[in-house]
């Protein structure tokens, strides 16, 4: 196992397809080192570490809007989201930092795509997390969906 989330999604739907966290959401895992920690905290993600483990823990506050994850409903049928709903939360919390981040006035584009990278990879030990599993060809499918496609909406103007 990669990480730990402290719980299961509470969240409402909001029509057409936003979903509102209402309680937190976290997932904690040694992976993510000191300075990952420290990365995170630059580009402003929510983001505390265990000093006697050597943990790092994400969390999504309450109220936090989610799509769950980002696949279109005709691949449904295929890669349904929802056994990767909790890492996909947890990944577009970091996602949202980065676009955030992207369109600072002092950002680092490094510093940019390392958090990027590390995103992608948070969301991996995720759905590696998960209970129950993900099938291999599902998760390995999301991650290189985001690898792949990611930069653009971790890049985008904010919707207002």
């Amino acid at each position: 196992m990669k990480g730990k989330f402290n719980a299961k999604i509470a969240a409402e739907f909001t029509p057409p397809k936003t979903w509102v966290l209402q309680k937190p959401l976290s997932f904690s895992s040694r992976l993510i080192a000191k300075h990952e920690v420290e990365l995170l905290r630059q580009i402003g993600v929510n983001v505390s570490s265990h000093k006697t483990f050597v943990t790092g823990t994400v969390t999504c506050k309450e109220g936090m809007q989610t799509d769950l994850a980002s696949v279109p409903r005709i691949v449904w049928a295929v890669i349904s989201p929802w056994d990767v709903a909790r890492a996909a939360v947890i990944h577009d919390h970091l996602y949202a930092s980065l676009r955030k981040y992207f369109h600072s006035y002092n950002r680092s584009k490094v510093a940019w795509r390392e958090a990027r990278k590390l995103s992608d990879n948070i969301f991996l030990w995720g759905m590696k997390s998960a209970e129950p599993p993900v099938p291999a060809y599902k998760m390995w499918s999301a991650y290189w969906s985001v690898r792949l496609f990611g930069r653009w909406p971790a890049s985008a103007k904010e919707k207002n």
